[in-house]
């Protein structure tokens, strides 16, 4: 390899990729499709909805139920590292949700994991369809654009993936069927 080829990074979305998608009151992790990957990207808008007690959000998983199915999917995949945007548009009609998502645009907050760490940002910014976190990713990873193949199950993965520059797999799921 010379020093101008890189190897490949591959990031793959958590629920409805490398996990079926959560149910209400069953959170735990259940394998979908294996793919190697390095990075996890997933929005976890509940936990700030479930924080701020907007109604409907106790359907949605606690932060450490979140971080359980992230590392499974971390310990599936073999993914070092994951970014999880834990922001969600409602949560700006509280003032908790809104002074999450201002101190969230400063605030990374690394959780260390046996399987390596977790990311947590509470940032508008770092929620899917923004390349930000695919931008992260890259840095993380050291590498170029044009190396990075997202797996993702959504519209917004797509167009997370279209925002970043870099290749996109549909993993089909009950989510995308829905829009075709």
């Amino acid at each position: 390899m010379t020093g101008k080829e890189t190897t490949d990074i591959v990031i793959a979305d958590l629920d409805g990729v490398l996990a079926h998608p959560w149910s209400e009151g069953d959170y735990t992790f259940k394998p979908k499709m294996r793919i190697p990957a390095q990075v996890i990207l997933t929005n976890q808008g509940g936990v700030p909805l479930r924080w701020c007690k907007l109604p409907g959000s106790s359907k949605y998983p606690k932060l450490g139920q979140v971080i359980a199915r992230v590392r499974a999917g971390m310990r599936y995949s073999g993914a070092r590292w994951a970014i999880v945007a834990c922001y969600h548009p409602r949560q700006e009609s509280v003032l908790l949700g809104r002074i999450l998502a201002r101190v969230g645009r400063v605030l990374l907050v690394p959780v260390i994991v046996r399987e390596g760490a977790i990311l947590l940002s509470f940032s508008p910014r770092a929620r899917k369809p923004s390349p930000w976190g695919i931008n992260l990713a890259r840095w993380l990873m050291g590498r170029r654009r044009k190396n990075i193949t997202f797996y993702g199950d959504e519209e917004s993965d797509e167009e997370t993936a279209r925002n970043a520059g870099v290749s996109f797999v549909l993993v089909p799921s009950e989510r995308s069927n829905k829009r075709r």
